[in-house]
């Protein structure tokens, strides 16, 4: 085990305010979701462990997710075991696609709006949440908007939710004066858009995870416990930013826009931990037949590709 990266990866641990419940969400994202979705409290709690989690705080955090409709828990025989619920299932993967895949489309001048005035009273924060969720924002009293929405995202969102009867979703366009406008435009952006927050956490993540690229760039032989450490602090920071970054058309953005950056770095360093932290996973982790199920194959698309385990028989 590296002292140095041991006292970085101690320091980090002990400096940032680390949520039990959403570090076991990050867990389930990242190591559990693309292998059936399923895990032992007991394999959790030793996972958890890594990160200063004691068993009682564990259990405290899966019984949350629980009530919350995240996870689902099973016992069978004296063990209990812990599953990711179908109705989390599509924020799963809608969070594993931001996370892992890049996606920038190039903006066609098109803006969406949502006109939200129709909604019962009840529904109508559910749903802007939704909405927020695919990068929408508040522009004016019960409209949402976003420019460039994908319309498959949002017709599903209004189909799942059983909206589509009660919103009026319109289709406008940046008219000719785009450059006088762009200034008021840009304005409008950052006013309703959590640009500014954005741009300090982003720079605060490249400063926190380039010292553990430096470390760990070298290495011959990664410590599989140090490598599981870096990878799910690394997803669980990233995460935390990319869920409240809306993906806007570079255009909109500041010209100094970090996320190219932060995106190259979370590429490299979990490029380079993934296989010794998938190590320290696979030797702890267990479901109720015994070792995790091989990984989906669309796991090993991540960041533009992952080496796969070879093949024994």
């Amino acid at each position: 085990m590296n002292p140095k990266l041991k006292q970085v990866i101690d320091d980090f641990i002990q400096n940032e305010t680390l949520s039990g419940t959403s570090l076991v969400m990050t867990i389930f994202g990242d190591s559990i979701y693309h292998r059936g979705g399923v895990i032992s409290l007991a394999s959790l709690i030793q996972l958890m462990n890594v990160f200063g989690f004691n068993e009682r705080s564990v259990r405290t955090a899966v019984f949350r997710l629980v009530q919350n409709g995240w996870l689902s828990s099973e016992k069978i025989g004296r063990t209990s075991y812990y599953r990711i619920t179908e109705s989390s299932r599509q924020r799963f993967i809608t969070a594993d696609q931001k996370i892992y895949s890049f996606q920038h489309n190039e903006w066609d001048q098109k803006w969406d709006l949502v006109l939200l005035s129709s909604v019962e009273l009840e529904n109508k924060q559910i749903l802007k949440k939704e909405l927020e969720w695919l990068g929408f924002a508040n522009i004016a009293t019960n409209v949402m908007a976003y420019p460039g929405c994908d319309q498959q995202k949002l017709q599903n969102l209004l189909l799942n939710n059983k909206m589509t009867d009660q919103v009026v979703v319109f289709r406008a366009e940046t008219l000719q004066l785009w450059q006088e406008s762009y200034p008021t435009i840009k304005r409008m952006v950052e006013t309703n858009w959590p640009i500014p927050e954005l741009h300090q956490r982003y720079e605060k993540f490249i400063s926190d995870f380039r010292e553990f690229f430096y470390l760990v760039e070298n290495e011959e032989e990664l410590d599989p416990v140090q490598a599981f450490q870096i990878r799910i602090l690394l997803i669980h920071q990233y995460r935390r930013i990319l869920l409240k970054d809306p993906n806007l058309p570079f255009e909109l953005l500041p010209t100094d826009w970090l996320s190219l950056i932060a995106r190259n770095l979370s590429t490299n360093l979990y490029q380079a931990v993934f296989a010794a932290g998938d190590e320290f996973f696979l030797e702890t982790a267990r479901t109720a037949e015994g070792l995790m199920p091989p990984a989906h194959p669309q796991f090993y698309k991540r960041f533009g590709g992952l080496k796969q385990p070879e093949l024994t028989f």
